[in-house]
């Protein structure tokens, strides 16, 4: 039975994915995503803290060349249990980011997300993280998951916490990109942490829904995973 329930995950794990939130859905990249990508990795904001941008150029540029998941796998030097999606509004269609879950061993993978910069502060980063995690820890049944930030990026370890990560280390000189080399904090989190810290958070998030507009964002729903 356990060795079933494995490779039942192991299946899913490689059809594409979906994860609906209250106000996001993450999917994988279509060819029409490539201006906005472009756009999205370009800007003057977003390059000062992001390093994920040339594997998502890659992604997007495979997707629009047509090539099949391997192909597209080999070229952009992923496995094809690593998920890199679109972050998408639900209620306007709009691409206003991207993230990925790469996986760094059977039970353990790394996340990393960037979003245009006018939708900074909205909430959206806390609550694409959530998905990340509920999707990883109950769909996928990893173990470990952790998340490498640029020192001076405290947006993005402010939505680390709000998710329940804890500080593990500063790594010196970790991410080198267009020249350019960055001093990281690395953070992680564990799947019985993250059980322990969602159970405690469901009664607050029925207070929240009841309380509407004023709950925390991210913090009020759970997302829903979508399977082609």
């Amino acid at each position: 039975m356990g060795h079933a329930s494995q490779r039942e995950r192991e299946a899913r794990s490689n059809r594409p994915t979906s994860l609906i939130t209250a106000r996001l859905m993450l999917r994988e990249f279509a060819p029409g995503d490539l201006t906005p990508v472009e756009r999205l990795v370009n800007h003057p904001r977003v390059r000062e803290h992001s390093p994920l941008e040339s594997r998502v150029l890659d992604v997007v540029r495979a997707t629009s060349s047509r090539s099949t998941t391997a192909d597209a796998a080999a070229r952009t030097n992923r496995t094809e249990r690593d998920e890199i999606l679109a972050v998408v509004v639900r209620r306007t269609g709009k691409l206003i980011g991207a993230c990925d879950l790469t996986r760094l061993s059977r039970r353990r993978a790394d996340i990393g997300y960037m979003l245009t910069p006018r939708h900074w502060g909205h909430g959206y980063g806390t609550e694409l993280v959530e998905a990340l995690l509920t999707h990883a820890f109950l769909t996928l049944g990893l173990a470990r998951i952790t998340a490498v930030v640029a020192i001076d990026n405290e947006r993005s370890r402010r939505v680390l916490a709000r998710n329940g990560f804890q500080w593990q280390e500063l790594i010196r000189s970790y991410l080198r990109s267009g020249g350019r080399s960055w001093d990281c904090h690395r953070y992680a989190i564990d799947q019985q942490e993250w059980r322990r810290l969602t159970t405690h958070a469901a009664p607050i998030s029925r207070q929240c829904a009841r309380a509407g507009a004023s709950s925390p964002p991210g913090r009020c729903s759970r997302s829903t995973v979508h399977r082609g």
